[in-house]
């Protein structure tokens, strides 16, 4: 199957697109699949062998941080479990299995019955590179949905590029990107994110290679509005913690300048550039084009529809003369990303 991954910074209209390719009769779109499995550590992109009971462990065991926010009642609106009816529970002690909260019920009414038609299948797969276990993850999702081309979308993924190119080296990128000032204002309204800047300052002050290495041991270490970090995430501290939008702004431009550098490294061929503002103004002509790219017929149908489904929501422009410095490195970034792929055509 044709593999194409949607990468941008988050925030940056990557949701809305999903929805669009769920409707598309053709598309596997595997919804926030590398982010569920990203929010439980840094091993979805370790290179190893895994087994078959190994590798439903990766997809099912719970997602802390998400089940945190499930259970935390402060909505986010990428997480698509029915909570309320469904079999799994968020609270400590259960959990929600990781590809429940966003990708399966992207693909099905009944998330809880693809989940268990895979964990009586999945299993008894032989050792395979870890790989080549997602491929035959997606091939076997494909069979089981009639589906022939997979499109993988996550936020914040630019930070994945690497491991995505190493992992996947014939796959497609497609870097979805919108302005910078607005992402970090939907940022800074998004526990997801604020979350993921408190764990990098907290990550900083402690000298950690990475935020997944943050424990119950350093909560000691930490001033009051990271310590919660350590343990059980409060979310109510993360949304009442006073994190200035110009922070947001520079993590924006941090994702953005460390993913261009990594994006133009593709080859010409298995890359494709895409903004928010571009779909808004001509949706059928973009969305045509990236269909295309990701080797699915636009089918008409699917085109009227997903076109009339893109609807532009006005906002007050961000002025904050700290923020918009803040995005500066981001938006050159991107400026010299358009002359070069401007270039190649």
């Amino acid at each position: 199957m044709s593999i194409t991954f949607i990468v941008g910074t988050g925030r940056c209209g990557s949701t809305m697109l999903s929805r669009v390719l769920q409707a598309h009769p053709d598309v596997l779109s595997m919804n926030e699949f590398f982010t569920s499995l990203a929010s439980k550590g840094d091993s979805a992109f370790l290179d190893r062998a895994l087994d078959g009971p190994d590798f439903w462990s990766l997809l099912s065991g719970p997602a802390r941080p998400l089940d945190a926010i499930a259970a935390s009642g402060f909505p986010m609106p990428e997480l698509l479990y029915p909570y309320a009816s469904g079999r799994f529970r968020p609270e400590p002690g259960a959990g929600v299995p990781a590809i429940s909260h966003m990708s399966l019920p992207a693909l099905t009414a009944d998330p809880d019955t693809l989940h268990d038609d895979l964990a009586a299948t999945i299993p008894h797969w032989p050792t395979r590179p870890v790989a080549d276990q997602y491929r035959e993850l997606f091939a076997e999702l494909g069979r089981r949905l009639g589906r022939t081309v997979v499109v993988e979308r996550s936020g914040a993924s630019l930070a994945f590029l690497p491991a995505l190119r190493a992992l996947f080296p014939d796959a497609r990128f497609v870097h979805l990107s919108r302005s910078g000032p607005a992402c970090a204002l939907s940022m800074s309204r998004h526990i997801g994110f604020r979350t993921l800047l408190l764990r990098a300052e907290a990550t900083g002050l402690l000298g950690l290679a990475s935020p997944f290495q943050i424990g119950p041991e350093h909560a000691a270490l930490l001033p009051d509005h990271l310590a919660h970090l350590a343990g059980d995430v409060d979310c109510g501290l993360v949304m009442d913690a006073p994190l200035p939008l110009a922070a947001f702004g520079r993590f924006w431009s941090h994702l953005i300048t460390q993913g261009v550098e990594e994006f133009l490294q593709l080859p010409p061929d298995r890359r494709m550039s895409l903004s928010y503002e571009d779909i808004l103004d001509r949706p059928e002509h973009h969305l045509e084009r990236l269909a295309t790219f990701a080797e699915a017929t636009p089918h008409p149908a699917w085109l009227r529809d997903a076109s009339a489904s893109v609807v532009r929501t006005d906002r007050p422009p961000v002025t904050d003369p700290d923020t918009l410095a803040a995005c500066t490195p981001g938006t050159l970034a991107l400026e010299r990303q358009v002359q070069l792929l401007s270039s190649d055509a």
